[in-house]
């Protein structure tokens, strides 16, 4: 049975103070050392303790990129699973795990002894799903090399994705799952990752985060066509109360922001709703695009504002999406006040990202049962009114993006794509490619040669 802290309950209340590091959009210098050090914490939080894996690896995969700031090696508190990062000057950031929650960033003005202040509900411990087969459960028709005996032609394509060069100088590929008529035909890992290894999935988390908005509206507990409901815009004559649904899932909304920069909130502490309901319109709604991370923090602020109960805010990723398709390995971390970090902190396995991805194949139904409203699947791969397709470059829908403009790619392809090289990319008909990466910084992942080949592979360019 689903059980929850005082703390949940408490959430609102909590809410109420705001934590003293904050900046305008949440925009922040990476390099910062007290970002830099948010950083180190909360990715060797999220990969020691919810995927297994050592601080040495750890610290050559997810922090090679702060290497050069030579900061302090973290520290992992195993009794109380907790990791601490030195900011060279004198600031200490922590991270928290919490099992059902995966970690969170403690504000910089808050210490071990307000770990109980941090929200937290409790699920059953995950079913075993080593007999079902996938996509219910774990069990494939793959061979021991990772391929079906449909899909060897996929071998050289898969040997290429790891080696370092083919699509890509120096990326670094952690895994490659492949799904057919929602079967696995072809999968494969980097050593030290496998099928229960988690990541972050970057800005793949907007994708999921757009969901739970249509499983909302399903749900009729809301409209996109009406203005987003966000609690801090209520004063008369606010012009952001222009701002629609839509919008926001079309990166429309005209507010201004960092686009891509929001390490204020996801490395330096700063709460979601003090970072992204604080900005002021610079053009009128629906008349630009512009990528940027809070639109798709302000959709998750107006569900928890619509659901009106924090604990059902909290609830509400499990019960009415990741566990409904079998992700269980799957967690949407929050900040310290409870707010999903839904545009990049999403921590996930490439099994989990493919049943997400076999959802989307299916245009929203799971086992004959619809989750996604009629019609959700079309609407998220169609361009944005404010970005229309251009030859040549990736399309934007509704918090995907679109290649339909890419040689020996069907036109009504799409895809996430996260930061690092996180991709679930759905191909008609019945194709779902993950790739998941832990690409360092400066090298970029060639992913539409990749699903170009896989498609050649297949036979089905045509």
């Amino acid at each position: 049975m689903l059980c929850f802290s005082m703390a949940a309950v408490m959430l609102a209340d909590v809410s109420r103070a705001s934590p003293p590091f904050q900046r305008p959009a949440g925009v922040a210098d990476a390099t910062e050392p007290l970002v830099a050090a948010g950083y180190r914490a909360l990715f060797t939080c999220s990969a020691h303790y919810f995927a297994g894996r050592e601080l040495a690896d750890i610290e050559r995969v997810e922090l090679i990129d702060t290497a050069p700031l030579a900061l302090p090696t973290p520290e992992i508190n195993a009794s109380r699973q907790l990791v601490s990062a030195e900011d060279g000057v004198g600031n200490v950031q922590i991270a928290a795990f919490r099992d059902s929650m995966g970690c969170t960033l403690l504000p910089p003005h808050w210490d071990e002894g307000d770990l109980p202040r941090l929200p937290y509900v409790a699920y059953p411990a995950a079913p075993d799903v080593a007999d079902l087969p996938f996509p219910r459960g774990d069990r494939t028709g793959a061979g021991p090399d990772g391929l079906h005996e449909s899909a060897g032609g996929l071998r050289n394509v898969l040997e290429r994705a790891f080696d370092g060069a083919s699509y890509g100088k120096g990326v670094v590929t952690a895994g490659i799952v492949i799904v057919r008529d929602g079967n696995i035909i072809a999968e494969r890992y980097r050593p030290g990752f496998g099928v229960h290894t988690g990541y972050r999935t970057w800005s793949t988390a907007k994708s999921i985060s757009a969901a739970l908005i249509g499983i909302a509206a399903h749900k009729g507990l809301l409209e996109l066509d009406a203005p987003a409901a966000i609690p801090e815009w209520q004063y008369p004559d606010d012009p952001r109360q222009a701002i629609t649904y839509k919008h926001l899932l079309w990166m429309s909304s005209g507010l201004s922001s960092g686009g891509n920069n929001t390490y204020a909130v996801y490395f330096g502490g700063q709460d979601v709703v003090s970072a992204v309901t604080t900005t002021p319109l610079d053009v009128e709604p629906g008349t630009r695009w512009k990528y940027a991370n809070n639109d798709s923090l302000l959709l998750l602020r107006a569900l928890r504002h619509v659901l009106g109960s924090d604990l059902e805010y909290l609830r509400f990723p499990y019960d009415e999406l990741l566990h409904r398709i079998g992700m269980y390995h799957t967690r949407m971390e929050t900040d310290h006040l409870g707010n999903f970090v839904g545009s990049s902190q999403v921590y996930t396995t490439a099994r989990d990202l493919a049943r997400f991805g076999v959802l989307l194949a299916n245009d929203g139904v799971w086992e004959g049962e619809r989750l996604l409203p009629e019609g959700w699947v079309e609407f998220s791969k169609t361009p944005a009114p404010a970005k229309p397709v251009e030859e040549g470059t990736r399309g934007y829908g509704a918090q995907f993006w679109l290649l339909n403009s890419t040689p020996g790619i069907p036109e009504d392809t799409f895809t996430t794509a996260g930061n690092k090289g996180q991709y679930i990319t759905v191909v008609s008909p019945g194709l779902v490619i993950v790739r998941t990466g832990v690409d360092p910084l400066g090298t970029s992942w060639e992913h539409e040669r990749f699903v170009a080949d896989v498609i050649s592979e297949l036979d089905l360019a045509n």
